[in-house]
């Protein structure tokens, strides 16, 4: 009896072994498959914003932090930082303070600092509390506009949503350059704003 309690322990054991190893390799498949297909999407829309690089920035609107529609190709003959953020994110709050921190470095390049449609979908602060919290001198600075990014602004530069990304365009209007995370990019921004 003790002898066929213990093949059948074993028996249990292997048998919970197996689903276990079928649970991981189920897991593991699912997280290969997610990624390749996360992987094909991020690509085909990097793959867009990229390959834009070098073209017309197209042009959108988005209302400003004092509810005037305005629209990218206003600032036409102007360097810009078109800044997507959510006021949740914390790189995008060391964005803020980075960024201000280094206005004087920025040759009066005009910051377009927009929450993107939805915050990213995550609550937070409003733009107003974001910007007075974090970036407070920014909201005296001539070279700065805050705002909401319009749905279709984010639809068009923002596809995944991201909180913080941010593009490039020079003085004629075309993209120059996409990155992300401007408080640890800070010194490609203040070269570009140098150039």
């Amino acid at each position: 009896m003790v002898k066929e309690d213990n093949i059948n322990r074993i028996k249990i054991k292997k048998s919970h072994l197996k689903i276990a190893i079928l649970v991981v390799l189920v897991l593991i498949g699912a997280f290969f498959l997610l990624g390749h297909s996360q992987n094909k999407q991020g690509s085909s829309s990097t793959n867009v914003v990229y390959s834009s690089i070098g073209k017309p920035a197209p042009d959108v609107t988005f209302t400003t932090i004092d509810g005037e529609e305005r629209k990218l190709s206003d600032y036409r003959g102007e360097k810009v930082m078109f800044w997507y953020f959510a006021t949740w994110c914390p790189s995008c709050i060391k964005a803020a303070e980075v960024l201000q921190q280094n206005n004087d470095k920025l040759n009066g390049m005009k910051i377009i600092a927009l929450k993107t449609y939805g915050n990213a979908g995550y609550s937070g602060p409003t733009i107003l509390e974001f910007s007075q919290k974090y970036s407070p001198n920014a909201l005296k600075y001539d070279n700065w506009v805050w705002g909401d990014a319009s749905q279709q602004a984010t639809s068009t530069y923002n596809t995944q949503n991201y909180p913080d990304i941010y593009f490039l365009i020079d003085e004629n209007g075309i993209l120059r350059d996409v990155d992300s995370a401007p408080a640890a990019t800070s010194n490609k921004i203040v070269n570009f704003a140098q150039e």
